[in-house]
């Protein structure tokens, strides 16, 4: 009989917050609280391994005492059991902190053979704590687990299929462990009447800092080596010349034809000429940044990433150093020098070519005590995370994810700036007393440096008596083509479309201007188009001559996914929406009039 435990969040409405307009701050007070929305199909997974091999299915959350709100609602879906961390002294805690916390609970409780988080936390689009408990714990993890397949329970082991961006791997791991699922793993149930009831009068038990022995010096704000400086408003990316079909339909969708020509036939192209900054501070150490790499090949995003760590290596006045781990990897040192790296640390770990999370995060460890980075890169890719999330335990300092902003301030701190909220506020965080700093960031967000001939020094170490605890089954390399990313003109819908049907109208659009049709992260997630059309940050980053957003509020994930856009154009009926403030060209008009407008005067001029 199998003990499983699943760790939720509760976190706000997203939906419900909304911007001051006179303080221009988030409004908080009155948002309701809703269970993370990925936790469900943790949740989902527990309960069906619980019906093909028996078991307990309790429930975990830390949080403030109205937690068991949702905690009820896992109670309501049909978990046995359920229990709320809470204590004043644990507020503010970052993701180390939180793993921490979160780990001494799971021991309180006994362990478990099998424990589950969702992917992610959408209020920060973190998808550290699931890896970072199982590294308290010591026992193995597996995120972004889309399927399991089966349970030996008398040999204390299970088979599992991971996904990422690259690949399908089928993996053999020993009991117990930590997975995270995604979303398309399952299908979440919703709670019976029964469930509803039982929820209504459930006894959720709690736990304080006293009850789990929690090292005093090791939770809450104090204790976590990250620290939110300061939270604003999305910023302005843009100077818009805007238009009012209002006043003038006709004149406004011309106007409108002749700057989407103009977009396609007289754009300028980056120059590639790199500006040094000045200097602010001078740093002892290197940044570092990760390749992160499949079947011998360094995927893109770890060029981006080279990017924009160049320009905070040289506001440091520092070196830019690539760091390597795996077999084989000539190719990768070499690629790494092509766009921009001064010097390469690499890290030989034979026989493990491929990622695994065992042997990798002990590879780099090793590597990161040796020679000391400043701070190190990380591309948001699944495995990079996975890596980022249990070396920064391992190696005991702070990891802060999905940035989009990088800057160092007059004291020599590095500045990281993600958007929270879903967009709604962006939050710059720093890491004051630990080393290395660790961040991750999303593909597309930076520019790769302009490839160039060039060498540098490379320290190799070679690292033996790795061991792992992940047996590799079956390996499949995913050979995905996102016809986003290959679009000279992406039209996104947002939920100004309405409903569904009307995506009809956009698509008529986007026939006239042999455009490819994306849309929002609401409407993929209501199922109206399909997943792999999702536009911005936690959707498809993508790089168009245009893009044009219908019906667009422009929340800053959103924003995020598409800056590398050469011209966005808006098409909006609130004049104040913020996609306004981040495009060059708008149309204050209803969607409904201005789109079968310029659909009609399209097939005019092309007549």
């Amino acid at each position: 009989m199998l003990k499983i435990i699943v760790s939720i969040k509760q976190v706000p409405d997203a939906d419900d917050l909304r911007i001051d307009p006179v303080t221009n701050n988030l409004v908080r007070e009155g948002v309701p609280a809703v269970m993370n929305p990925p936790d469900l199909h943790a949740i989902e997974a527990a309960l069906q391994l619980r019906e093909k091999y028996g078991g307990i299915v309790t429930v975990i959350s830390m949080g403030p005492p109205q937690g068991d709100i949702s905690l009820r609602e896992a109670i309501a879906m049909g978990a046995d059991d359920a229990y709320l961390i809470t204590d004043r002294a644990m507020a503010g805690s970052d993701t180390w902190a939180t793993s921490y916390t979160v780990s001494r609970a799971i021991e309180k409780l006994g362990g478990a053979d099998i424990i589950i988080f969702g992917r992610r936390a959408v209020d920060g689009e973190t998808q550290q704590v699931g890896p970072q408990t199982g590294k308290w714990l010591g026992i193995p993890v597996c995120a972004y687990t889309k399927k399991i397949l089966d349970v030996d329970e008398k040999n204390k082991k299970i088979r599992l299929e991971k996904e990422t961006e690259f690949e399908i791997e089928t993996i053999e791991m020993p009991m117990p462990l930590v997975i995270t699922v995604t979303e398309d793993s399952n299908t979440p149930r919703e709670p019976d009447l029964e469930g509803m009831l039982r929820a209504k009068t459930f006894n959720v038990k709690r736990f304080s800092k006293d009850d789990i022995n929690a090292d005093p010096s090791m939770i809450g704000l104090a204790a976590s080596p990250t620290k939110v400086i300061r939270v604003r408003p999305p910023p302005k990316m843009r100077n818009a010349e805007i238009k009012n079909a209002n006043d003038d339909l006709k004149g406004s969708v011309d106007w409108l034809i002749s700057k989407i020509k103009e977009s396609m036939t007289g754009m300028k192209t980056s120059s590639g000429v790199y500006e040094k900054p000045e200097p602010v501070t001078k740093v002892d150490h290197d940044i570092w940044v990760y390749m992160d790499h499949y079947d011998g090949n360094v995927n893109s995003t770890s060029l981006e990433i080279l990017g924009a760590a160049r320009r905070v290596a040289d506001l440091m006045n520092t070196k830019l150093a690539a760091v390597v781990i795996g077999d084989e990897i000539d190719n990768i040192i070499d690629t790494a020098f092509k766009y921009g790296a001064d010097r390469v640390y690499a890290g030989v770990t034979e026989g493990y070519k491929n990622y695994d999370n065992d042997a990798y995060t002990e590879a780099l460890s090793l590597m990161i005590k040796k020679y000391s980075p400043e701070a190190i890169f990380y591309p948001g890719t699944s495995n990079a995370r996975e890596l980022a999330s249990t070396t920064a335990i391992q190696v005991n300092t702070g990891l802060i994810a999905d940035c989009i902003i990088f800057d160092v301030d007059e004291k020599g701190q590095l500045l990281s700036t993600r958007p929270d909220f879903g967009g709604k506020e962006t939050s710059t965080i720093i890491c004051p007393n630990n080393r290395p700093i660790m961040v991750t960031t999303r593909s597309g967000v930076f520019s790769a440096m302009p490839p160039m001939d060039k060498k540098g020094d490379v320290i190799k170490e070679d690292i033996k008596d790795l061991k792992t605890r992940i047996k590799l089954l079956e390996y499949k390399k995913l050979e995905k083509r996102n016809i986003l990313n290959d679009a000279d003109i992406v039209i996104g819908v947002g939920r100004g479309i309405v409903n569904r049907d009307n995506i009809g109208i956009v698509e008529d659009l986007a026939n006239r201007l042999g455009a490819v049709v994306g849309v929002s992260k609401p409407l993929a997630d209501m199922g109206w188009y399909p997943k792999d059309r999702q536009v911005g940050q936690t959707g498809t980053t993508i790089h168009p001559n245009v893009y044009i957003a219908i019906g667009i509020s422009g929340a800053i994930q959103h924003l995020v996914g598409i800056q590398g856009s050469k011209k966005i154009i808006a098409i909006n009926n609130d004049p104040s929406a913020p996609i306004f403030e981040n495009c060059d060209y708008g149309i204050v008009g209803d969607l409904f009039t201005v789109v079968p407008e310029l659909i009609k005067r399209l097939g005019e001029q092309n007549a």
